[in-house]
């Protein structure tokens, strides 16, 4: 039963990690405003939350449920599946910065204002973490049926 309620919330957690992360990708293609930002924002705080949530319930599920650390820690796509997460992580680095900084600006009610160079990197890591996001199912089910 334990094993059905953790998969369950290391599941959940992903697709909430989906979710804000499409949220995220379609605000800031919209016109910059208050509102908005403050959604960014939002958005961006689930998004840490959720990658913790899948971290931590991840480890547990490798740990003491399924088929044992023995099973993941020698699985190739296990290994895959966690560069492909962390580099995920990382590109999410910059993006958490810049939505942080807008915090004193939207404070005094004010837009944050993005430069065109900020808001091209932007998109252009959306879009990478989306497509490495992309990728995570096929290591998992790789993973969970011994391909490799």
């Amino acid at each position: 039963m334990n094993a059905l309620v953790f998969a369950y919330l290391h599941h959940i957690s992903v697709f909430t990690l989906v979710a804000v992360l499409v949220l995220e990708w379609v605000l800031i293609r919209q016109e910059l405003n208050l509102g908005i930002a403050k959604a960014i924002r939002i958005a961006d705080a689930i998004y840490g939350a959720s990658a913790g949530g899948i971290i931590l319930i991840g480890s547990l599920r490798v740990m003491w449920y399924e088929k044992g650390a023995d099973y993941y820690l020698h699985s190739h796509a296990f290994w895959w599946k966690m560069a492909i997460f962390a580099a995920v992580g990382i590109l999410s680095i910059y993006p958490t910065i810049v939505f942080a900084r807008w915090g004193k600006t939207m404070r005094a009610g004010s837009t944050p204002v993005l430069t065109t160079s900020q808001l091209s990197r932007l998109k252009t890591i959306l879009n990478a973490e989306l497509l490495c996001i992309a990728l995570i199912p096929v290591f998992a089910y790789a993973m969970a049926h011994g391909v490799f």
